[in-house]
């Protein structure tokens, strides 16, 4: 047992999980601050919840990272078949929150499928574009198939956020994959009527893509406090514990969790949770460039512009720069399923790169 931990620890790519445990740590200590008495519970209630969720977010690490490519694949195709039963029900039975039926309530807990569609789905589509390029076309057929019916599921939930991050990690993969630029081409139309048809369709997108273009014409209230605790957190913040602001900003302990980070640890530190962020990304592509294994190089970009789109939508939200989205931090925002898929993202991102250094 002691030596299969030691080789582990030896063939994986260290920073990276040093980092990723770092950012667990950070959501931790955010949430010891950051988590009041919210909607009737008391203020122990959100950070046991996320004790327990950062622990059980090490062990999926530890143990997808372990594993052999082989072994998360299979691993992924019964995860995504799960998920996308679980998404159907969603729709049907699912938990409604501001319009959007996106929660699944089990044993005491919300469980939300589509966190955990995005890593299974880059796995699953680096897998089927590999073998269209082999000249097997069924793995495109299979693929596109399986992206129309995840992203119908998503659009009627409706999360356009989400919709949107699948599309674009999506687009990537078939760059990367070197597949015909009219098919690109196709996908970017796609995406644009897709965009266009929210904003006319769906009140929510329209009322947060509005609020973004022309602020003053409508309620910001909670983005001004978001803003607000940026600035009179300053250059070193006022200190943990300290920040007064995240008892009025509604979701301070997810979506905007960032602004936590703002008001009681300042610019710099804030600066330096970005540049741990950018390190796991450029690393992470680095790790891929010189190597010729197309299958590994297209689950690794599927997933690392999952990790870093996610992380830049949230936080170009909290600070205005792009339209607010339900969108949370990897790794750092509180919640279960958020946590839990982001954690499996990173132990799949492990292993592909453990296999991609050692082949």
């Amino acid at each position: 047992m002691k030596i299969k931990i030691l080789k582990w620890w030896k063939e994986i790519d260290r920073v990276i999980f040093i980092l990723s445990i770092l950012l667990i740590a950070v959501g931790i200590i955010l949430s010891l601050t950051g988590t009041t008495e919210i909607k009737g519970f008391d203020s122990t209630h959100f950070i046991k919840r996320h004790l327990t969720y950062s622990f059980l977010s090490i062990l999926v690490i530890i143990l997808f990272s372990s594993q052999d490519i082989k072994t998360i694949r299979r691993i992924s195709v019964i995860g995504l078949f799960i998920t996308i039963i679980f998404m159907f029900l969603v729709i049907i039975f699912g938990h409604e929150i501001n319009g959007s039926k996106r929660w699944f309530p089990i044993f005491g807990f919300t469980l939300q499928p589509s966190e955990f569609l995005k890593p299974f789905f880059a796995v699953i589509s680096g897998w089927f574009l590999s073998k269209g390029l082999e000249g097997r076309n069924f793995g495109f057929k299979i693929i596109f198939s399986l992206f129309i019916i995840s992203s119908s599921l998503l659009i009627l939930q409706p999360d356009f956020g989400m919709t949107f991050l699948f599309f674009v990690v999506f687009f990537a993969q078939l760059f990367v994959a070197g597949l015909s630029l009219v098919l690109v081409f196709a996908l970017v139309l796609i995406l644009l009527i897709l965009t266009i048809s929210s904003y006319l369709m769906i009140p929510n997108v329209r009322n947060r893509l509005n609020m973004f273009l022309d602020p003053a014409s409508h309620d910001t209230y909670q983005l001004d406090l978001s803003l607000k605790a940026f600035k009179s957190g300053g250059i070193f913040g006022k200190g943990l514990g300290q920040g007064t602001l995240k008892e009025n900003i509604p979701d301070a302990h997810t979506d905007f969790i960032f602004s936590i980070a703002g008001e009681e640890l300042g610019f710099i530190f804030c600066t330096l949770l970005i540049l741990i962020f950018l390190i796991i990304v450029i690393r992470s592509l680095l790790s891929i460039l010189k190597k010729r294994e197309i299958y590994s190089l297209i689950v690794v970009v599927g997933l690392i512009c999952i990790f870093g789109l996610q992380a830049l939508i949230n936080i170009s939200s909290s600070i205005g720069a792009a339209p607010t989205k339900g969108m949370t931090l990897p790794l750092i925002s509180y919640g279960g399923s958020s946590m839990l898929s982001s954690s499996l993202l990173i132990g799949i991102l492990l292993s592909h790169l453990r296999y991609l250094r050692y082949k």
